[in-house]
């Protein structure tokens, strides 16, 4: 069987190579740029990879024709709020053009393969304290341009299925956490009490806000949840992926100082406030748990750990 994994040199699209490798599966790969391949460049002799702007339509047609995929993890995306807030124009360009590239060539290449969409926990925006976890049917209200931008994803990723029958399912992921990661408030938390211990900064972590209420799973669970609903996800439906726990980022930062034997001042950075932020957001993830099977198996203290090491290595 064979896979495109568009974006496969990031975060999650890393893991997911590793997790269908394992799998015995062909693995072919998009990436924006071919010398940027940390992530990945101890499996390039077991994929193959194609330099690919998503946004280019023609060299998208092109990648697909020569793939010819059974599954497609569409992954690629402008992947972070905080530049959405910057480059509102370019993350919308890259993600909703970016899709309809990827299901336009698909589909007029005439080609049949399950196609997962990597949607997001931020569609559904301001979710107050009173309204508990958050179930896929819950209204979209997206603050932020990326936002936004995985709201359009996601609707046409249910347009296709409805129109054309795309065999097309969306995961709208929630917090994912561990090593490799970058731009996250995990990663920045590790990054950050590594560089002190390598006495590359003063022994001050810089934060921004402490009250706000994530729901973190670990990308290894995250990337089986992925296979899991190629497997046993119903076409065309909705799905959360998330741990079903809201982790207040200001306990997450206690847990990293406690695994460090330096002692850390915190001290709160305005730059690394949004203009909003979302004061608590935890997903449901009993309809995956049904459907498919999956639970997250990974405790946070791991995942945490993970990513420290991850960081004191890069020195």
């Amino acid at each position: 069987m064979k896979a495109l994994i568009t974006g496969i040199n990031g975060f999650i699209g890393s893991y997911l190579a590793e997790h269908l490798l394992a799998k015995g599966m062909s693995i072919h790969g998009t990436v924006y740029d071919l010398t940027r391949i940390e992530n990945i460049a101890h499996l390039k002799d077991k994929i193959t990879l194609s330099k690919c702007d998503v946004r280019d339509r023609v060299t998208v047609k092109k990648v697909i024709r020569k793939s010819v995929p059974d599954f497609v993890f569409h992954l690629a995306a402008q992947s972070r709020p905080d530049i959405s807030w910057k480059n509102p124009r370019e993350t919308m360009e890259t993600n909703v053009m970016g899709t309809m590239n990827i299901f336009e060539s698909i589909r007029g290449l005439k080609l049949d393969p399950k196609i997962l969409v990597a949607c997001s926990s931020a569609e559904y925006g301001f979710i107050t304290k009173n309204e508990g976890s958050i179930k896929e049917y819950h209204q979209l209200l997206p603050l932020s341009p990326y936002g936004v931008s995985k709201v359009a994803q996601d609707l046409l990723a249910y347009q296709y299925f409805q129109n054309y029958n795309m065999k097309t399912i969306r995961v709208r992921i929630f917090g994912t956490a561990g090593p490799r990661k970058t731009g996250d408030v995990c990663s920045d938390f590790a990054r950050q009490i590594a560089e002190i211990e390598h006495e590359k900064r003063k022994p001050i972590v810089h934060v921004g806000n402490l009250d706000a209420r994530r729901d973190l799973t670990d990308v290894r669970d995250t990337v089986e949840a992925f296979w899991l609903l190629m497997e046993r996800g119903k076409i065309g439906d909705v799905y959360n992926v998330c741990s079903s726990k809201a982790y207040k980022i200001g306990d997450i930062l206690n847990k990293f100082l406690e695994m460090s034997e330096i002692g850390i001042k915190v001290k709160v950075d305005p730059k690394k406030l949004r203009p909003s932020d979302e004061p608590i957001i935890v997903g449901d993830n009993s309809k995956i748990r049904k459907d498919c099977r999956w639970r997250p198996k990974i405790p946070i203290e791991n995942t945490l750990e993970d990513t420290l090491n991850y960081w004191r290595k890069q020195r």
